[in-house]
């Protein structure tokens, strides 16, 4: 087995690079995206995307007649219905 010594700097460094990358994810996950850039985003049409939010499996938030995502929203979407294919 080997040793090898790490530096309290280099653990430091480490550190801030992964808060930073942490920072950045979370900053993305907070992006809020329309209808054609949610529907882009899921890779499904806008009327599919509409049928979901009627059947509320997905949240949104309406602002006049503008709807809208939230980026988070949709990735958890993606997360609770991903299914392995079986090729």
């Amino acid at each position: 087995m080997d040793l090898k010594l790490v530096k309290t700097k280099d653990i430091k460094d480490l550190k801030n690079a992964l808060i930073d990358i942490q920072e950045k994810n979370k900053k993305i996950s907070e992006e809020w995206l329309n209808n054609k850039d949610a529907a882009k985003f899921l890779n499904m049409s806008i009327k599919t995307l509409y049928r979901y939010r009627i059947k509320r499996l997905i949240p949104y938030a309406k602002r006049e007649r503008l709807v809208f995502y939230k980026k988070s929203d949709l990735i958890e979407f993606i997360n609770k219905h991903y299914k392995m294919s079986t090729i």
